[in-house]
């Protein structure tokens, strides 16, 4: 019996996990994209820019949801696979104004994190009021879009780059040649899409544009907006153990380090900020509060009375999470063409991408077959 076709649109963490997932339950695979993990990074592709570490919200709603679950699936990830690049390491979150409802979620933390516990008033740093520890999940994020890109392909998917102005593209028989489209390798090079090298026939699209679905025509999703966020890539590869701190003034300072010995100094959340560069005034004062809460960023030689000038900065980053205000997007549309087929919407994860990648394509998964068997 022929596989039915199914095409996925947009190639970050949620895009390639989805595309994977699909893959895995037996349909055959087309990826449609802009950009591509092999492509030089750009403020297009969120993913680029993700911390990132599995730490999923508190509560019941569907993204707290989707997280707790993903985490399950690093775990076995993790234990299956000692390749897979994600490490576990010590978390400290620290705050300079203790807030009584944090202590309200500490049966939930630890059924999420075994060795979860509230510091005692004794191991806390000078000027701070609570503290917790507990051991998380850090993805060294250009290692593992790697890995879910070779995932892909491993499993016979396929990619092309394409600049779609509506998913309705996809439906015409004439789109290879009116789009223009581009096969992308496994090795991210590129040839030109030959006729009869893809046939416009799919039986169902999945749509995990993540920002683009603001802008993507018969989506046009005006919930969504970016939630902006900067951080600086340091090299230390001495850090072992992450930190977030919450200032008294409501800023967050967090470390996360990577298997690589590259750290993620941040970090901000602007919310409907589409600068796509960094500010200097905030690189600046990222890195003042970097050091002011852990002198160990700074090189060995350093530390006695380095400044900011003494980081070994690597790069200055900028992300837009595709954030979507009523939360995270996982339901089924329909389409309208030559026949009537069925969208898997995956989209709006905001921050929280990577942390539930897996059990979002899994939903959507779900909701591919419902659809196609009906």
């Amino acid at each position: 019996m022929k596989q039915q076709s199914v095409f996925v649109v947009g190639a970050g963490v949620v895009g390639l996990s989805t595309a994977i997932r699909v893959l895995e339950a037996g349909y055959d695979v087309t990826l449609f994209a802009e950009v591509f993990p092999t492509d030089p990074k750009t403020v297009k592709y969120t993913s680029f820019w993700a911390g990132a570490i599995c730490r999923p919200g508190l509560g019941n709603s569907l993204s707290s949801r989707l997280e707790k679950e993903t985490l399950h699936i690093f775990a076995q990830m993790v234990k299956e696979d000692p390749n897979v690049p994600i490490a576990t390491h010590p978390i400290f979150g620290y705050a300079e104004v203790a807030n009584p409802e944090d202590r309200k979620h500490d049966a939930e933390m630890k059924e999420l994190f075994p060795d979860f516990r509230v510091l005692d008033p004794n191991e806390l740093p000078h000027g701070v009021a609570s503290g917790v520890v507990f051991t998380v999940f850090f993805i060294d994020v250009p290692q593992y879009l790697a890995y879910l890109w070779h995932r892909f392909f491993f499993l016979g998917g396929r990619a092309f780059r394409s600049k779609l102005s509506s998913l309705s593209d996809l439906l015409s028989p004439t789109t290879g040649v009116r789009l223009g489209l581009e096969h992308v390798a496994r090795d991210g090079n590129i040839t030109e899409a030959t006729s009869g090298s893809l046939t416009f026939n799919a039986s169902a699209l999945v749509n995990c544009t993540g920002l683009g679905a603001l802008s993507l025509g018969d989506v046009n999703d005006a919930a969504m907006f970016p939630t902006r966020g900067e951080t600086v890539l340091l090299r230390a590869p001495w850090i072992t153990s992450g930190l977030q701190y919450a200032w008294k003034n409501g800023d967050i300072t967090y470390i996360i380090p990577r298997g690589s010995g590259v750290v993620v100094l941040g970090g901000t959340f602007q919310a409907d900020d589409w600068h796509p560069s960094p500010r200097p005034e905030m690189v600046k004062l990222m890195k003042e509060h970097g050091i002011a809460v852990c002198r160990e960023l700074l090189p060995p030689s350093k530390r006695a009375h380095g400044g900011i000038d003494d980081l070994d900065v690597i790069e200055e980053c900028v992300g837009l999470r595709p954030t979507r205000r009523g939360g995270v997007r996982v339901q089924t549309s329909w389409l309208d063409g030559e026949k009537k087929i069925p969208v898997v919407h995956n989209y709006g994860h905001g921050g929280g991408g990577y942390e539930s990648s897996w059990a979002s394509a899994d939903l959507a998964v779900e909701l591919l077959q419902t659809a196609l068997k009906g």
